[in-house]
């Protein structure tokens, strides 16, 4: 009887004795795996894509407002560069703001100054026309000079004691770029608005400030659309350099202040009314006695607008 039970087992068909192994094994001596090449399915490949699409839906916004909080930043950083600058011109004459070409007879509110020569004064000690830019303005020439070349006028530098410089204003395309930096701040037209008269320039001790850590100095241009006078020259001129009616950095702007230090504000903060008409809660009134006392002012109620007990801090 032999000695071991005889053990087979069918392989591809072909019966091979289990007792004898080496039946099994290929030619080398080894096992060779079979390898066969699998790629993805259309489903497989479908799933992905919809994975990214996902992520980049959620991601991009994220994305996009990170950016916007650094052009918002760095335009804050500018204005605080300015408010420095103005505080060293001020030190140098006796308080007072820069003089600028305004329109007596007009509301203080109005945003028909011409704030690029302001920077032009400023900008002796700024020493750069970049901190007068702000990174959002679509406006490469500026947009208060947009807005002027728009009604065809930019006044000569020396009307307010300027050289007229090299560049000229030929055809209203040289806009004396080398004397006037390009603007996109709107200084507070309630800095011109002393005796009735807007070119008599305010001082920073003026009486009329009850609170310069309060009063807003310059914002964004253009601040806000204005409805009553001397409209803007109308949402898709704006919108053509970047300059929303509802602000520039995400539904609002920056303020700079008096003293020296700036922030960011909503529209609706900025412009309880919708527009700028100069009204005690808007932000050219902010700090000054006609202000309300939550903005540094002196009016006692949002609810009405009776200055009959009120003239002055």
């Amino acid at each position: 009887m032999s000695p071991y039970f005889k053990l087979t087992q069918t392989f591809g068909g072909k019966k091979v004795n289990m007792n004898n192994l080496q039946q099994l094994m290929p030619a080398d001596g080894y096992f060779h795996r079979r390898r066969t090449s699998r790629g993805f399915t259309l489903i497989e490949l479908l799933v992905v894509i919809a994975i990214i699409a996902i992520l980049a839906a959620i991601l991009f916004p994220v994305f996009a407002k990170a950016r916007e909080k650094a052009r918002q930043t760095s335009c804050a950083s500018n204005e605080k560069q300015i408010g420095l600058a103005m505080i060293q011109y001020c030190q140098d004459n006796d308080g007072y703001v820069p003089s600028q070409n305004v329109y007596p007879g007009n509301p203080p509110h109005m945003d028909d100054a011409e704030d690029f020569e302001v920077a032009a004064k400023l900008n002796t000690y700024a020493k750069s026309f970049a901190v007068f830019k702000c990174p959002d303005s679509g406006f490469a020439i500026g947009t208060v000079q947009a807005k002027q070349h728009f009604y065809n006028y930019i006044p000569p530098p020396h009307t307010v004691g300027l050289p007229d410089g090299a560049s000229g204003d030929v055809g209203y395309s040289g806009l004396y770029a080398d004397i006037y930096p390009p603007m996109d701040y709107h200084m507070n037209a309630s800095f011109y608005n002393t005796g009735g008269h807007r070119e008599l320039m305010r001082n920073l001790d003026d009486k009329d400030i009850c609170s310069a850590a309060n009063v807003g100095m310059f914002i964004d241009f253009p601040p806000a659309p204005n409805t009553t006078v001397n409209p803007s020259p109308g949402a898709t001129f704006w919108a053509a350099g970047g300059a929303q009616p509802n602000g520039r950095h995400s539904d609002g702007d920056n303020v700079l202040f008096a003293d020296g230090h700036a922030k960011w504000f909503p529209y609706s903060r900025i412009f309880p009314e919708g527009d700028d008409r100069g009204e005690p809660n808007a932000w050219s009134s902010w700090g000054f006695w006609w202000g309300y006392v939550g903005d540094g002012g002196r009016m006692p109620s949002p609810t009405t607008d009776d200055y009959t007990n009120v003239t002055g801090c």
